[in-house]
């Protein structure tokens, strides 16, 4: 393996994410949903409302109060896929290496419940700057 073939991920997610600026908007998943409750809710995740205070979320509707994101571990980046339902059999691919936001705090500016055959996934768009992504192999 050369330098080039460790380094291609990397440049091909900030081509592909900076052209214009130097953030980008993208998601990752916080948890799912069952029933309209947490089902689980992921560790790494903490919900903050508009002052900064955990946000103890119980419903799916108490989401809606969500301003911003805390993370405690590098997390997955996905596209934001809204409200679609997830395909069956789309998950894991060949290990490698994969965008993830570093750990800190990051500003939510949507919030979409992408479905699955038993629940929902919670899924939060973020506008991360180029600096606070990290390639991770999964």
């Amino acid at each position: 393996m050369n330098a080039f073939s460790i380094l291609k991920p990397s440049l091909l997610l900030a081509t592909c994410l900076l052209p214009i600026g130097v953030q980008a908007s993208t998601c990752i998943t916080a948890g799912r949903m069952d029933n309209s409750v947490w089902a689980p809710q992921f560790q790494s995740v903490r919900l903050l409302d508009d002052a900064g205070r955990t946000l103890k979320v119980k419903n799916k509707s108490e989401l809606t109060q969500v301003r911003a994101v805390e993370l405690t571990e590098a997390t997955l980046l996905s596209v934001c896929d809204g409200n679609k339902a997830v395909a069956q059999g789309e998950g894991a691919q060949s290990k490698g290496p994969v965008p993830a936001a570093k750990p800190g705090r990051f500003n939510v500016a949507g919030l979409n419940f992408p479905k699955l055959q038993n629940g929902e996934l919670v899924e939060f768009e973020l506008t991360i700057a180029a600096e606070q992504i990290v390639m991770i192999t999964r």
